[in-house]
């Protein structure tokens, strides 16, 4: 570890909209499992605040192609969606820590019914620039 305290977590604009998609898709009508799917969701990411380098849940995901760079480690945690079954029932949160910066980006949350291995490498790609452009800036 770095020695932070506890990291900083960014979640990015496409986190956003993938969980506000996940939701939609899943639980628009089931409130309680809606909110048990968002309990999880929360604690994974408290979890990320306090050691997300090495978190028993997460394990390392390979960079989009060309986007491998030293400062960052590109993590995925794999989890059981609350009350889902078959493919909508893997859920995945994946994330990027940048353990210079004590911050954690949250890059996307989603279901293997959604994406069969994860999102497309074009739309990674983005999301990875779009957090180095971050880490330069700041």
């Amino acid at each position: 570890m770095s020695g932070c305290e506890a990291y900083q977590i960014v979640p990015l604009k496409r986190f956003e909209t993938s969980l506000k998609k996940v939701i939609k898709s899943h639980y628009r009508k089931n409130e309680r499992a809606r909110s048990s799917f968002l309990e999880l969701v929360d604690y994974y990411i408290e979890q990320l605040r306090e050691n997300p380098g090495s978190n028993p849940f997460s394990e390392d995901e390979s960079f989009p192609k060309g986007c491998y760079d030293s400062k960052f480690k590109f993590r995925k945690i794999k989890f059981k969606t609350p009350e889902l079954d078959g493919a909508a029932g893997c859920g995945r949160l994946m994330y990027v820590l940048c353990e210079e910066k004590c911050t954690v980006y949250l890059v996307w949350v989603y279901t293997h019914e959604e994406f069969e291995k994860r999102p497309p490498e074009d739309d990674l790609r983005s999301e990875f620039t779009t957090i180095q452009e971050n880490v330069e800036e700041s």
